[in-house]
């Protein structure tokens, strides 16, 4: 209980509720927007009824201020600890809105957090047409080992086939493109998709034979893309898992036989990234029998292929590695022209590089360009 005041203190207590009362409502004292100040000058008040007053009315300009709801004491609860708890309530209050609105940096670098949504997830909700694979053309293209290697059945495509007829010139393109057909599956950044890659290799130079197209592959699958963007390992850690796929896969060249060559198989991939470095594996395998126009394929392309890329400034490097027992490898670089193109140069040596030749072993290097969006 305060004590009340004795006669002889009368004008200091009077000069002192004045003093505070002055402090309290001046332009200079209490402001709602800084409630610990408010609070400590109270507190530095000597005269207890003066002190009081002073957390009054605190209270009160606390407690007009827009949105500031009232907190009901309970009755044993002294006057002064519940104007401060008002106080403070109020500061509270105001502050919850501005954390609410920016999310957690904590929360989003956690293990398992889904990152803000990207600009390719943006481009997915529109159901527009996105870059898959590599597009790029290489205009001159050199093969030190071509495949003069001839099925023994005739064929009116075999003339082009025979032996020197084929130019080591020649240029080489590829187009792939993937289209979302039902995005964010059960609310999540999941794709049921559709893709699409072509490979073609054409004979541009080779005048003597009306310059052909030696050789295309085309590509259709149907599948599940999923972009998680989780962070891989300990919270310290720079991996994230940016990007998985399954799906169901067909490759052929559509050509009659004895030339025809086609597979169909179920693929899976997963891509992870830590900042200009990316590592990819995609695994393999067959759907059905191995077709009987292109027997032991598994056994020159494998059951797979590890893919890396990494970003050396404004240069970026790529790596692909294919098949133990018939080693494959492709070595790419590309330097940007502009926004969206690319100077690129790619070399391939090993097996496989199209369907015609997965049984012979190719040494290819080429340049040209590459669109920028393709990886």
């Amino acid at each position: 209980m305060p004590r009340l005041a004795r006669p002889g203190e009368s004008s200091g207590f009077v000069w002192a509720l004045g003093l505070s009362l002055v402090l309290c409502l001046s332009t200079g004292g209490v402001r709602a927007a800084d409630p610990v100040l408010g609070l400590a000058r109270c507190a530095g008040i000597a005269a207890d009824a003066a002190r009081l007053a002073c957390f009054d009315a605190l209270a009160t300009r606390s407690g007009a201020a827009p949105g500031a709801a009232q907190v009901q004491p309970p009755a044993d609860r002294p006057a002064e600890t519940d104007s401060a708890l008002a106080v403070a309530g109020t500061a509270q209050r105001s502050a919850a809105p501005r954390a609410a609105s920016a999310p957690s940096a904590a929360a989003a670098d956690a293990p398992g957090a889904a990152p803000t949504e990207t600009a390719e997830q943006a481009q997915r909700r529109a159901l527009g047409i996105l870059p898959y694979r590599k597009n790029y053309v290489l205009p001159v293209t050199y093969n030190a080992n071509v495949n003069n290697n001839l099925p023994e059945e005739p064929s009116f495509e075999l003339p082009l086939f025979g032996e020197d007829a084929l130019d080591d010139l020649e240029m080489k393109f590829q187009i792939s493109f993937e289209v979302p057909l039902w995005t964010d599956i059960l609310k999540q950044p999941l794709d049921l998709y559709f893709g699409y890659t072509q490979l073609a290799f054409f004979q541009a130079y080779n005048a003597e034979y009306s310059s052909p197209f030696r050789e295309t592959n085309y590509e259709p699958e149907m599948g599940l893309h999923w972009l998680p963007g989780w962070r891989i390992g300990t919270a310290g850690s720079n991996w994230r898992l940016a990007s998985v796929r399954v799906a169901a896969n067909h490759q052929s060249n559509g050509r009659a036989e004895p030339l025809s060559r086609s597979w169909n198989r179920l693929t899976a991939e997963a891509t992870v990234e830590r900042g200009d470095l990316t590592l990819g594996l995609r695994l393999w395998s067959l759907l059905g029998a191995n077709p009987p126009d292109n027997p032991n394929i598994d056994d020159y392309l494998g059951y797979g292929e590890v893919r890396a890329g990494y970003d050396l400034g404004r240069h970026r490097l790529g790596l692909m590695l294919r098949s133990v027992e018939h080693p494959t490898v492709q070595l790419d670089w590309s330097y940007p022209l502009s926004d969206r193109v690319r100077v690129y140069a790619q070399y391939f040596n090993g097996y496989g590089e199209s369907l015609l030749d997965y049984d012979h072993s190719v040494n290819r290097i080429g340049a040209g360009f590459l669109l920028e969006d393709g990886r």
